[in-house]
């Protein structure tokens, strides 16, 4: 005849074996959701941050590496309206048409088509991810997204009609609606960098935020 826990108690003292836990007990009871995955944004981040890092360098290497030795190599040292934040006058048009000659202009256009193309789309891609990511606004996001896709619509225009200006730097009203994109980009940039310095504090703020509210309290285990 078995023992009973009690008797067993008493003949092993502390050796016996701590009886285990009634059968059809959980031995983890969780609330309602508890168990659930807080939502992060690790991943989201890093296809952001991959996507503006390849946006970003490719934009300056046509800005800061291509046109500026394209400029000196072929426009005998002449800014290029790229650089030129002020604008330019027919004058300066007709200076640069005339240095870049029929093979250079055609070695321009054929910049301001492929990797002139591709470096105002990344960045506008890019940067709208960055801004649908991490504003919170509605009002905000549309806001900022128009500063992005205007930045991107106007480089592309103004790719175009400086080489309208270009192939007939006589054309004055040509050679002013290259000029005014080229104001607009230098302005939209500005801004582009505004936005983005603005919706880089607000993730800041509200993961900062995030990390220091104090934990939710669990809900107690429903009785069984």
């Amino acid at each position: 005849m078995g023992l009973t826990r009690a008797q067993k108690a008493r003949k092993h003292g502390g050796a016996a074996a701590p009886a285990g836990p009634p059968r059809g007990t959980r031995l983890h009871q969780a609330a309602p959701g508890e168990l659930r995955p807080e939502p992060t944004r690790s991943s989201s981040a890093l296809v952001v941050g991959v996507a503006m890092s390849v946006a970003a360098l490719l934009w300056l290497y046509v800005h800061v590496w291509v046109l500026p030795r394209f400029g000196a190599a072929a426009a005998g040292g002449l800014a290029l309206p790229e650089w030129m934040p002020g604008g330019f006058g027919q004058e300066h048009a007709e200076r640069l048409a005339a240095a870049l000659g029929e093979e250079g202009r055609a070695q321009y256009e054929a910049v301001h088509r492929s990797s002139g193309l591709l470096a105002p789309l990344f960045v506008g891609l890019a940067w709208l991810l960055f801004v649908a990511v991490n504003t919170a606004s509605r009002a905000r996001r549309w806001l900022r997204s128009a500063v992005v896709l205007g930045f991107a619509a106007v480089s592309l225009a103004g790719n175009a009609a400086i080489d309208a200006a270009l192939a007939d730097p006589g054309d004055g009203s040509a050679v002013t609606t290259a000029s005014v994109l080229v104001v607009a980009r230098w302005v939209l940039l500005v801004l582009l960098l505004a936005v983005t310095a603005a919706v880089a504090v607000e993730a800041v703020r509200r993961r900062s935020g995030a990390a220091d509210a104090p934990p939710r309290d669990r809900a107690p285990a429903p009785r069984r």
